[in-house]
């Protein structure tokens, strides 16, 4: 029974590699739960001393009750053997047992694409995110992401101010919104998306949670994306999973003396996608968006003045500055061109005086 499936997903202090071997020795949840005690000694005095836990959970907490607390809560759960648990997910070799959920399930008949990086990110690599997350939405898809600091919550909150899905993997129960600050991002995500993790409510955030919760944002993606990576970060690992799962990965460069570069620099120089602007990326994951609609950069016309800026700028932030210098145009020209081109969508303004190529 499902109730069963839910109950025994929600023991605390138990991870995949214990319901295993739980699986192996009892075959499934309902006859772990009927058990007798001397059964689950038994297994403790193998070795197994994480048993007491499930012992105590089960004296404490029925199949019933479990899923009484969940829907109070407003979580849903599926499991393995439930027709609703994702398919992306099934081809996993450690695909979770179950899923609990605020809101919903990503559907399986849109094209998803995990956007991560790095929790401190430069206010380029911000603005990269949020434009790849509004492009994916309004090309059909859906973002993916962790729902944290940084680029995934800015991915997040522009997916959703563009009117499209997006569904936040946590490292932690449902019921608990982590980082704390982000709960207006949680909300949206549970009323416009979903809030999804293999940890039961009440299950606080852990370092070692976070491995776990990155090959579900992968897995339950057709493509990842990374913004900004540090040597060793999160979204590496997110990327290594992806690759390992079979999934797309793509990356955008950075200056090779960029701390939060070295990362996407180094997935690029092994193989994953470039990423020079958010409408080609999204161009090549939805053939034929944009085209023919009057709005792609190959449709705008550029005055001189503009080619000369816009050829000046990258997906890094440049001053004001450094383009009055790089362009030799006086500050007058370059204000206007800079207007003009922020006007026709392929500049933004990302702090004041600072600017970034957006298409």
């Amino acid at each position: 029974m499902d109730t069963y499936w839910e109950w025994f997903c929600s023991i605390p202090g138990i991870y995949r590699t214990q319901r295993e071997i739980l699986l192996h020795c009892f075959h499934t949840p309902g006859r772990l739960w009927k058990a007798s005690d001397e059964e689950l000694l038994y297994l403790r005095e193998r070795g197994c001393g994480w048993i007491t836990k499930v012992m105590e959970y089960r004296n404490q907490y029925s199949p019933e009750k479990t899923v009484k607390i969940h829907r109070l809560l407003g979580i849903q759960f599926t499991g393995l053997e439930q027709e609703n648990y994702p398919k992306r997910l099934l081809s996993l070799r450690d695909r979770p047992y179950g899923l609990f959920y605020k809101g919903q399930l990503p559907p399986e008949d849109i094209k998803t694409v995990a956007i991560v990086g790095a929790r401190v990110c430069t206010p380029g690599g911000r603005a990269m995110a949020e434009t790849i997350a509004e492009e994916v939405v309004r090309a059909g898809g859906a973002v993916i992401s962790g729902a944290a600091y940084g680029v995934d919550g800015a991915a997040q909150w522009a997916a959703l101010d563009a009117g499209g899905k997006s569904y936040g993997v946590l490292g932690c129960g449902p019921d608990i919104c982590y980082p704390s600050s982000h709960r207006q991002l949680f909300a949206r995500l549970a009323e416009n998306g979903g809030l999804i993790s293999e940890f039961p409510a009440g299950m606080k955030a852990m370092p070692s949670h976070f491995p776990m919760r990155n090959r579900i944002i992968s897995g339950l993606s057709d493509v990842v994306a990374v913004i900004e990576a540090r040597k060793k970060s999160g979204s590496l690992i997110t990327a290594e999973f992806a690759l390992d799962q079979g999934r797309m990965v793509y990356a955008v460069p950075g200056r090779p003396d960029d701390e939060l570069s070295y990362g996407c620099n180094e997935l690029i120089s092994q193989g994953a996608g470039l990423i020079l602007s958010a409408e080609e990326f999204t161009e090549t994951l939805f053939p034929g968006y944009k085209k023919g609609n009057g709005k792609s950069k190959a449709n705008i016309t550029l005055a001189p003045t503009e080619k000369l800026v816009y050829s000046n700028l990258g997906f890094h932030g440049k001053s004001l500055w450094e383009l009055e210098e790089n362009t030799a145009l006086s500050l007058s020209d370059l204000s206007d061109g800079l207007l003009s081109l922020e006007i026709k969508g392929l500049v933004k303004e990302i702090e004041q005086n600072f600017y970034v190529k957006v298409k």
